[in-house]
């Protein structure tokens, strides 16, 4: 749903906040509004299907595709926070938003999230739009809207593994819940600048690119990232597939049908990812991972 061509999203997105990276983080949260975690590994992406207690959901499981520690089975408020940053920015960004690294990363726990960005002095207790709350009772918010009603200050965060109880941490819904501006629960909020360049990859309508440090991005060329090879075509978008690439022209799937066929891993976390011939294979192909 588009919230800003319906009115829904400004409900939620007030101050005048322009930068598109934020909006479309918060859009796909207030999108997951409603959802139940689930009995067993069964329907996860279903929002209300098997419904349960046991922790299931289809965002630990998306982590943990990642190679991360999803912790499936487990409290999931602050896997979900986490979650959103890697659906709007892509794995590289996410994770230089929460201040970690794989190997360091810990994004399931809330104090432990809290404690990655007070180390790095990004913390505050002042509510600001797009932070990540986290409360002393161990649970993880987000806010979404900041605003006044009757002459008090208020903010909507954004919310999972939650009831309507302002209280819960483990109520197994994502919820939006209206929280006074000084709300003695909330240890602290975890700021993070929507504003500085975004690099890595990024999802554009269900498609990848991948945004440079300087702001370019590769165009109708090969590009090796993170060891593997990725395939772009003249508008900038990630291929998979069959494709074919003509060398010379600097062509993907060109109209006369001229170039070589190479196969792009097509869904799942190597999505994109070139396949070769493996060697003394018979034909048969790999992941090509280059160290």
């Amino acid at each position: 749903m588009d919230y800003a061509r319906t009115g829904k999203y400004n409900r939620y997105h007030e101050g005048g906040i322009s930068m598109g990276a934020l909006k479309g983080l918060i859009e796909k949260g207030i999108a997951e509004d409603g959802y139940i975690e689930k009995a067993s590994n069964k329907n996860l992406d279903s929002k209300t299907a098997n419904k349960g207690t046991n922790n299931y959901t289809k965002y630990s499981r998306d982590i943990d595709s990642l190679g991360l520690m999803g912790c499936q089975g487990q409290p999931w408020c602050c896997t979900f926070q986490f979650w959103l940053e890697v659906q709007e920015f892509g794995l590289e960004t996410a994770l230089k938003h929460w201040n970690m690294t794989k190997k360091s990363y810990v994004g399931y726990n809330c104090f432990a999230t809290y404690n990655a960005f007070k180390e790095m002095r990004k913390v505050g207790m002042t509510p600001e739009l797009g932070a990540v709350s986290i409360f002393n009772f161990s649970h993880a918010g987000r806010v979404i809207r900041i605003y006044s009603e009757n002459g008090q200050k208020w903010w909507d965060c954004l919310e999972a593994n939650t009831s309507s109880n302002l209280s819960d941490r483990n109520g197994g819904q994502v919820k939006i819940k209206k929280r006074p501006w000084n709300d003695s629960t909330v240890k602290g909020f975890c700021y993070i600048d929507y504003s500085e360049p975004v690099y890595g990859w990024i999802k554009d309508s269900g498609r990848w690119w991948y945004q440079d440090p300087d702001g370019g991005y590769p165009r109708s060329e090969w590009r090796l990232i993170n060891h593997y090879w990725y395939l772009f075509n003249k508008y900038g978008y990630m291929r998979t597939g069959w494709r074919r690439w003509n060398s010379s022209t600097k062509e993907v799937d060109p109209e006369d049908g001229s170039g070589e066929y190479y196969y792009l891993e097509e869904s799942g976390s190597y999505e994109g990812a070139c396949w070769h011939e493996k060697n003394n294979g018979n034909g048969a192909l790999e992941r090509w991972y280059v160290e």
